[in-house]
């Protein structure tokens, strides 16, 4: 078994989609948690959710979209972001 250690941090949450807006809205109290419109129209005892806000057709490359929905597409931002806050290049990930 390999170890790993952690060394960077990537979020995408709804309260920000990288560290630096997450840490902002955390500081300032902001919650995600908001009304769904579309929700209420299909009838849903619930008609609120913590949503994205980001478009991953327009983060992450239609070739690498193929192979992924959107929960894939949000770990793959998450982690980008996390190799770059760790300081790694390309060639240090296997």
């Amino acid at each position: 078994m390999k170890r790993v250690v952690v060394t960077g941090l990537g979020i995408v949450s709804p309260i920000g989609n990288n560290a630096a807006e997450v840490t902002q809205s955390l500081k300032d109290g902001k919650s995600g948690i908001e009304f769904v419109p579309q929700y209420k129209e299909l009838g849903f005892r619930s008609q609120v959710a913590g949503t994205l806000k980001l478009n991953v057709e327009e983060l992450v490359d239609r070739r690498l979209m193929r192979f992924m929905g959107n929960g894939g597409a949000y770990a793959y931002l998450a982690m980008k972001e996390a190799i770059a806050d760790a300081g790694l290049s390309e060639a240090d990930i296997s």
